[in-house]
């Protein structure tokens, strides 16, 4: 039992632990103490009509106060710092040691009423600001900003000197909440600034350190987004004042617009082009996806989120009920509020574990989550009470619950062992009455989940077969007594008993050397989240007294070899644990395996393999996919029985792991079980729990029409056709990852924005509906930008080093090397804006370059281009080529010329022609002269 609770107490306090950062701060109007008033809801009805009488000094002297501290404990206060009115005092100490959430209760005559947290804060200011304004110099007709930041609870307010006096009213000044922005700075701007912090609660203020102010005119610079202090995401109640600053730099100035996308509707360009957008008395038509960008600059995007929030409020309160015993009774709690509250149920003042016959279930309209309890008992009559939360604000509710009619004494001394790795032995003693029937509840510890009751029995014993092996369950077993001829009266739930299966197969092989093989790797693949096994063995001398040896081995381990002669067997069997911590159990019932029987064939003809881990999918109007899990599922068929609610089993037989049921009638709830058979025997194995589906109902298919739109690069709206409920959008830029670790966005409607995505990788959407349970197809985004590859790029060396240019638009990321064994985030980087980029100063050698997005490289490098070194320089060796074929066709234009000279001048005088010309056969010119020698 006190592990029992001990498990329990770890369930409701993790929980508890878990929600204290939600609770706003409430800060001490003084540095030394604070006095915590009791808010109880509903405090009329927790208040006597009228005082008790006194019937004694203890019942006059009691309180009905107590106050408890919340940490990863529950720590109780003194009761001396209670005042009669439930005010409590806290005094601080040194190191902040009396800081936290706090937490009143009072007692009812019906149970005990919890009061609303308060999570305290002594006040304070800092000594110091941790960013005092400083010399600025700012540029005529841009933006700039003056910070002011020190450390104070609440938080300070801060007012501006400009020269030693109050800063003059100037619709371009805003005050920011940690600075002091300047839009469209003048002249008139150059001045010593100082920040005056000041916080009412401690009575004290700062001045900080005084900054100056030097106005220079504006020269060429490209834009960039002043860098600022301010949400993204702003939630506000209605009729707020919202201030939206995206101011810009660069010269000459660039022009800004700016867009509103509201929740479900398309992107509508707003008029205004000023640099702070400020919203007035904020209304539900101004919520939405504010974004501000660059005409001429698509990837220069900055965006808020803004939303309205509404105070939460309990619609559908519980109502008290009395009833009697082993009956089911419903609480309401319908909470409205913005965004959708999360509503908490407590019992007494405790966290209520939602588990076992206490559970949360739809309503029959299947418009809201109610608190169900089945087979009521008496343990189960007190305050049950319900918190609804949802970040902002918080509302609270409660009811008393009275359990009469007969009663009955449970069955006493339930004990539980385990029996094999997925089933367990209980037995118990009956009550002192004649008992009619038992039922046994099987609960799980792992998850939240109702409590399966098994069918009812006489016996005093029973082996409860569970679904997942090596997992702790929580058993109660209830007793019906005869009242009457026509009525049975249900007792009280037994004492809970803990207990998990045990006893994993094994398989025995023969080594040589006398050694076996003792293996369980299939068992560990089909049973994921085994820590550690225990592998245990004695002698096997027929006394059964000898004391056991143990192995602790790893969860990678599915094998291991024993030294084990003929001469001298042992006994073997495994024991596996799903926690490092064994829950102590009584072992007499786990068989053991004699290593005499290795490599025998031990089945007996029973079929003992139960399916596990049903799952249902597909599921439509008309039809549905289950699925399961078997060891060894090649030697079976199996058996599918489906069971309309109101109807008769309808059965097929499976050759696989898996079948599709067809035939059946829209929006109509099923129970499937399965059994395993052995092929060639007329009976087979135990049927599983009974697994239940609801099919759509009629009309258009959930998720028609799924579809997305690009808002900006790194945004995406993604909307379908279904009607607007409750929805989980996953999304994720990895395929291969499991669904359950993609990003996941809780919504309610049919649309969602998809913020942060990587441009230049494709993005895959799913999206998860509920009542009834379905998905969507995956839709593929194709990237919005695409990572240049080398095919892309072109390249032409230059007098300085080579010139890389490609085709398209919008900034790049210039990575290069020349030592291509470097990681990528150690190359050189070049921030460029056009198509080409200049690489100089490069040394010898090929030079590596990779061209991406900007901001597109946090997942996939493109594939790098490779520049060849530049080809040797023969300038000179070539021009000396040249310089000598143009000198000689120089002279032979000379020469023709020459030629050409001298027969002209011979035609013109040919008196004075002394030498003639005369042409052998062969084409040869011979010459002669007047004046030849004899």
């Amino acid at each position: 039992m006190a592990l029992i609770y001990q498990l329990l107490r770890v369930l409701v306090l993790g929980v508890t632990a878990a929600a204290v950062d939600d609770v706003p701060i409430t800060w001490s109007q003084s540095v030394r103490n604070a006095s915590l008033p009791c808010v109880v809801p509903e405090w009329t009805r927790v208040q006597p009509r009228r005082p008790p009488p006194p019937l004694d000094d203890d019942l006059v002297r009691s309180r009905p106060y107590t106050w408890f501290r919340v940490t990863t404990t529950r720590e109780d206060v003194i009761t001396k710092r209670i005042s009669h009115n439930g005010t409590l005092e806290v005094v601080r100490k040194n190191g902040g040691s009396t800081e936290g959430v706090y937490q009143c209760a009072a007692s009812h005559h019906g149970g005990v009423v919890l009061g609303y947290p308060v999570n305290l804060k002594f006040s304070f200011i800092g000594k110091q600001f941790s960013n005092p304004p400083s010399d600025t110099t700012a540029y005529l007709n841009q933006p700039t900003s003056i910070p002011c930041r020190i450390s104070s609870g609440p938080a300070a307010s801060i007012s501006w000197l400009k020269d030693g006096r109050p800063l003059p009213q100037n619709q371009r000044y805003f005050l920011l909440e940690s600075e002091l922005l300047i839009i469209d700075v003048q002249n008139e701007d150059a001045g010593a600034y100082r920040c005056i912090a000041t916080n009412p609660y401690v009575n004290k203020s700062r001045t900080s350190s005084e900054g100056r102010v030097t106005v220079i005119d504006s020269k060429d610079e490209e834009p960039s987004f002043l860098a600022l202090r301010v949400e993204d995401n702003i939630a506000v109640p209605r009729r707020s004042r919202v201030v939206l600053p995206c101011p810009v730099r660069g010269w000459p100035r660039p022009k800004l617009r700016w867009e509103l996308t509201p929740p479900g509707e398309k992107t509508s360009e707003l008029e205004t082009t000023e640099e702070v957008l400020v919203l007035n008395n904020l209304e539900y038509d101004q919520e939405g996806v504010y974004t501000c960008s660059l005409e001429d600059y698509l990837d220069m995007v900055k965006t808020f989120n803004v939303t309205l929030t509404e105070p939460v409020a309990i619609t559908l309160p519980p109502v008290s009920k009395d009833v009697t015993r082993a009956s089911t009774v419903r609480f309401n709690c319908t909470a409205s509020g913005k965004p959708e509250p999360n509503v908490t149920w407590y019992k007494n003042g405790e966290k209520l574990t939602l588990a076992g016959r206490r559970n949360l279930r739809s309503s029959v309209d299947r418009k809201r989550l109610e608190l169900v309890i089945s087979g009521v008992t008496s343990d189960d009559a007190g305050v049950y009470q319900c918190f609804a939360w949802n970040g902002h604000s918080m509302a609270s509710k409660w009811a008393r619950l009275n359990v009469t009619g007969a009663g009955a004494d449970a069955p006493r001394a339930v004990t539980c062992a385990p029996a094999s790795a997925a089933a367990v032995a209980l037995r118990w003693l009956p009550p002192a009455e004649q008992v009619m029937a038992y039922t046994v509840d099987t609960t799980p510890t792992d998850k939240h989940g109702g409590a399966i009751t098994g069918q009812p029995h006489t016996n005093t014993e029973e082996i409860i077969k569970v679904r997942e092996p090596l997992t702790p369950y929580l058993f109660q077993v209830r007793a019906y007594i005869p009242a009457s001829a026509k009525k049975n009266i249900a007792s009280d739930m037994s004492e809970s008993v803990l207990c998990q299966g045990q006893g994993v197969p094994i398989k025995l092989s023969k080594l040589e050397d006398d050694k076996i093989l003792v293996s369980w790797k299939q068992f560990a693949e089909q049973t994921p989240g085994v820590v550690q096994w225990i592998l245990q063995y004695k002698p096997d001398d027929g006394t059964g007294d000898t004391q056991e040896h143990n192995i602790t081995l790893a969860a990678h381990v599915t094998n291991y070899t024993l030294m084990a002669p003929e001469s001298e067997p042992l006994r073997v069997r495994l024991l596996g644990s799903k926690t490092l911590e064994w829950l102590p159990q009584n072992l007499t019932l786990v068989p053991w395996t004699s290593t005499s029987a290795a490599g025998q064939d031990t089945d007996d003809g029973e079929v003992k393999v139960i399916p596990q881990d049903l799952e249902v999918t597909e599921v439509s109007e008309r039809s549905f996919t289950l699925r399961w899990r078997c060891e060894d599922s090649t030697r079976y068929t199996f058996l599918v029985c489906v069971r309309r609610v109101d109807g008769n089993d309808d059965c097929q037989e499976s050759y696989e792991t898996s079948t599709k049921i067809e035939g059946l009638q829209p929006d109509s709830k099923y129970e499937v079980r399965v059994q395993v058979r052995v092929p060639g025997r007329a009976l087979g194995g135990a049927f599983t729990a009974p697994y239940f589906v609801t099919t759509l109902s009629k009309g258009p298919h959930r998720f028609k029409d799924l579809k997305y739109k690009y808002i900006n690069a790194s945004t995406i709206r993604v909307s379908w056709s279904d009607a607007p409920a409750r929805y989980t959008v996953y999304h994720s830029a990895e395929l291969k990852l499991p669904v359950e670790q993609w990003a996941a966005l809780e919504i309610v409607g049919n649309t969602v924005l998809i913020t942060g995505i990587e441009p230049t990788e494709e993005t895959f959407v799913m999206v998860t509906g509920y009542e009834p349970l379905g998905h969507s197809p995956i839709l593929n985004v194709p990237p919005q930008v695409r990572n240049l590859e080398d095919k892309d790029l072109k390249y032409a060396y230059t007098s300085s080093g080579v010139s890389v240019w490609w085709n398209g638009t919008g900034p790049r990321v210039v990575r290069f090397t020349q030592n291509i064994t470097q990681p990528v985030e150690n190359w050189t980087t070049v921030n460029v804006t056009g198509t080409s980029v200049e690489l100089n100063n490069l040394n010898a050698g090929p030079v590596f370059v990779m061209v991406t997005a900007l901001g597109g490289e946090r997942r996939r490098y493109p594939t790098a281009l490779t520049i060849p070194e530049r080809p040797p320089n023969h300038y000179y060796y070539y021009l000396g080529i040249g310089v000598g074929c143009g000198a000689c066709a120089l002279c032979a234009v000379a020469g023709g010329a020459l030629c050409l000279w001298r027969r002209a001048k011979a035609k013109r005088t040919p008196q004075r022609s002394r030498r003639t010309h005369t042409t052998t056969a062969e084409g040869n010119e011979e010459e002669g002269s007047e004046m030849r020698m004899l």
